[in-house]
């Protein structure tokens, strides 16, 4: 039910449950085929989860810095981070301030990359009318006891992609 209701609410076709937000970025990343050596850009100013999720694929994270007014990654940065080896790209909207999108998706698209959010701080949080977290190929919410919507531990991952929602539904048991 959990699944269904939250799919609904942030307008997303699915939802997976999983053990944490965490373990929802990681399923985005293997999802999209993350492999060892591949790189992963990632803001500066975030939780370690967001680097260390690229870590448990074996990938490497890239760190952009973040632009001082939103705290969130600056999208004027992202191309210089860009390599042959970069695969995707995870926006935090950090304490539930959106990241700006517009130009990362812009970015993403000319370059080939994914974008899996991380919306582990931003349940309910709205980037020009549409919920953070189903903006990219698959998003990732914490329900951690410290998270604005806690439900003690565990996460949710939403993708609007059945293979990325297979793919992850692979990953979640481990």
């Amino acid at each position: 039910a959990l699944q269904k209701e939250w799919a609904e609410f942030v307008g997303s076709k699915y939802c997976l449950t999983t053990a944490s937000g965490t373990a929802a970025l990681h399923m985005g990343l293997a999802a999209v085929d993350v492999f060892p050596g591949d790189e992963v850009i990632v803001p500066s100013y975030t939780f370690l989860a967001t680097a260390s999720c690229v870590m448990h694929q074996m990938a490497i994270p890239v760190f952009v810095d973040i632009d001082p007014v939103t705290y969130t990654m600056d999208p004027a940065r992202i191309e210089a981070a860009i390599t042959p080896r970069t695969k995707a790209i995870i926006p935090v909207h950090i304490q539930g301030c959106p990241a700006n999108m517009d130009p990362i998706v812009e970015i993403a698209r000319r370059h080939g990359l994914y974008i899996i959010e991380d919306a582990c701080q931003a349940h309910g949080a709205i980037y020009k009318g549409r919920m953070c977290g189903t903006i990219g190929i698959a998003g990732a919410f914490s329900l951690n006891n410290l998270k604005n919507l806690c439900g003690g531990e565990g996460g949710l991952f939403v993708t609007n992609d059945e293979d990325v929602l297979k793919k992850g539904d692979l990953v979640r048991y481990f």
